[in-house]
């Protein structure tokens, strides 16, 4: 799949996305997002890979989704009203992140709809 993934350079409102956005490394392992958790960052990967995780009725882990270089992670809560996240997100290797809070994500999109068009084929994209 990161195949598909189109180079940064190439797609300017995920440049101009980067440029509002709080970016840290985070090792390998590291849970960035707990069920549970209140619904109010949006992600992105600069660089490594997180998988996305629920817990089954045994309490065992399930991995639903890899996601790598140039994918979102974290944007459900802009799109459905949801109180918690509802999966866990976890670093498989180290992990350059850029992070934005929902409603600086609501205003920056407003001003660069391409940011829009890219998070939403991004979504379209996993649900096929």
């Amino acid at each position: 799949m990161e195949e598909n993934i189109k180079p940064l350079s190439e797609i300017p409102a995920i440049n101009r996305f980067l440029s509002y956005c709080r970016i840290r490394a985070v090792p390998s392992k590291t849970v960035v997002i707990h069920a549970g958790d209140l619904p109010d960052v949006l992600y992105y990967i600069i660089s490594g890979s997180v998988e996305v995780m629920i817990e089954d009725e045994e309490g065992n882990e399930m991995v639903l989704a890899y996601l790598n270089r140039g994918q979102f992670f974290g944007e459900m809560g802009l799109f459905y009203e949801q109180p918690t996240r509802s999966a866990w997100v976890r670093t498989r290797n180290p992990c350059e992140l850029a992070e934005m809070t929902y409603p600086r994500f609501r205003q920056i999109a407003a001003e660069s709809p391409g940011l829009v068009f890219e998070l939403a084929t991004q979504l379209a994209t996993r649900l096929d």
